[in-house]
């Protein structure tokens, strides 16, 4: 009788520290582990800085809506058009540029040939498509700031956004 009385308390001792350990990493996890997301590691994240519009400066590219041809497929021999009106919103002061107006004016003509080359190269297929506006905006982004940094010693973009004030397909 006093052998299975020891066992029952050396049973409830083990339970008990069991239970006490799994408690301890609960709260450890809740809350000093729970503040990474899942899929994210503790040092990725990734802060999102928007600029004052004070910092930020509008250059029109077009005088008025320019049409587009857009890409002739196999399939469709229709003539379609896209007729679009942007604007470049880009950095009034950037490091290595002393006058990033200057910059961007003297390189508009190209900057036009940018976005209409652009817009040849798609087809009403990939116009029609919701998310066209925005993956045209961050190419162009890209595109533009290539082509405007290439002979710069710093990198970065100088172009913050690429805006459509106008955007009508046929």
């Amino acid at each position: 009788m006093e052998s299975k009385k020891s066992g029952f308390f050396i049973l409830i001792s083990i339970v008990a520290f069991l239970s006490l350990t799994l408690v301890l990493l609960a709260g450890y996890i809740f809350f000093v582990g729970g503040n990474v997301g899942i899929g994210q590691a503790a040092g990725s994240k990734k802060e999102i800085v928007v600029p004052k519009d004070k910092e930020l400066a509008l250059e029109q590219m077009f005088d008025s809506n320019t049409a587009f041809n857009l890409l002739t497929t196999k399939e469709d021999k229709d003539i379609h058009v896209i007729l679009v009106n942007v604007q470049v919103q880009y950095f009034k002061k950037f490091d290595g540029i002393k006058d990033t107006t200057f910059k961007i004016q003297s390189n508009k003509s190209k900057l036009s040939e940018i976005v209409g080359t652009y817009f040849q190269n798609l087809s009403i297929d990939e116009v029609k498509d919701p998310n066209a506006k925005e993956k045209a905006r961050a190419e162009l982004k890209k595109m533009m700031n290539d082509h405007l940094m290439q002979n710069e010693k710093k990198d970065g973009d100088l172009v913050y956004s690429v805006i459509f004030d106008y955007w009508f397909y046929q």
